[in-house]
């Protein structure tokens, strides 16, 4: 009978490994590798889409970086997007979590409510908040209505004051915090009830339990929800294009906004190869020095 040896085994699981997710190779790199590749290439090219793309080097990069200040200006209200919707999203989902991790009746009928939104469509969404957000008739300014009469000031205009409509978009995102709100509460529901238990017998109370052991055991999630929203707020785009239309005055106008407009509107392919491959390095960069902080910021127990 012949033996078959623990390193044969191996090879033999890695061969089968590689043969069940050939399907799945075979697609990233036809239709993932290549347009990945072919963007890179286009990158340093004129090309209209209807007539061959003509090299031309680091002509985009620099018209991009020295002469074109909507490059910037939707740089900018990106950056201001992702430094504000970020931290708030964080905020609200943590505290629904703990809202939500209460053991009483009809508690997972609520958490089912908050979490809703997030399988709504998001033009659905945009719809729904551009018809709250009416500065005229809008639900909102109707129930602010007795506030605005007791402060004696106009009825804000949202989205279509450029003044607030950075904000008014901020604030309807985190009507989707309901999904990062079940990423914290599962790992809150996964810390051990002894800590508690502990902490009760030493007197703590709920803020102190909070604040000593809920919080910093549930890093890990904030940290990775944290990471994710960066990523996802670089390519903010719907809700602008559907609320604002990147108005008033290109407040609203994002990069990812702006990329689209190059590509579909412009027909400057090359410009928006560029532009997408500039958004690579910087939220590669940005999510790098994130994941440098992790070890400071991220608890993940006594090290022995």
């Amino acid at each position: 009978m012949k033996t078959v040896t623990i390193k044969q085994l191996k090879k033999k699981e890695n061969r089968m490994g590689y043969l069940f997710v050939s399907p799945w190779l075979f697609g990233l790199i036809i239709f993932g590798a290549f347009p990945i590749l072919a963007s890179f290439y286009i990158s340093f090219t004129t090309y209209n889409m209807i007539s061959l793309p003509r090299f031309i080097g680091f002509e985009n990069y620099r018209i991009l970086f020295t002469n074109d200040n909507l490059f910037w200006q939707s740089l900018y209200n990106t950056f201001y997007h992702v430094v504000i919707a970020i931290p708030l999203g964080i905020v609200v989902g943590v505290a629904l979590a703990l809202l939500l991790n209460n053991k009483i009746r009809g508690m997972s009928a609520f958490r089912t409510l908050f979490y809703l939104p997030n399988v709504v469509s998001i033009v659905a969404m945009s719809l729904l908040w551009l018809w709250l957000f009416q500065p005229s008739f809008g639900l909102i300014n109707e129930v602010l209505a007795p506030i605005y009469r007791l402060l004696n000031m106009e009825p804000l205009r949202w989205h279509q004051a450029a003044s607030t409509s950075k904000m008014t978009l901020i604030i309807m995102g985190l009507w989707t915090a309901g999904g990062s709100m079940v990423i914290y509460l599962a790992q809150m529901q996964d810390i051990p009830t002894s800590l508690y238990e502990s902490a009760e017998v030493d007197g703590a109370n709920w803020i102190k339990k909070t604040f000593y052991i809920t919080l910093p055991l549930m890093t890990p999630s904030i940290f990775f929800n944290f990471i994710m929203g960066l990523i996802g707020g670089f390519q903010v785009f719907t809700i602008a294009y559907i609320m604002t239309s990147g108005g008033p005055s290109r407040s609203t106008y994002y990069y990812a906004y702006y990329l689209f407009d190059k590509m579909m509107v412009d027909r400057a392919m090359g410009m928006a190869s560029a532009m997408a491959w500039i958004l690579l390095v910087i939220v590669l960069i940005i999510t790098v020095l994130a994941l440098r902080l992790n070890k400071y910021v991220v608890y993940l127990g006594d090290e022995t």
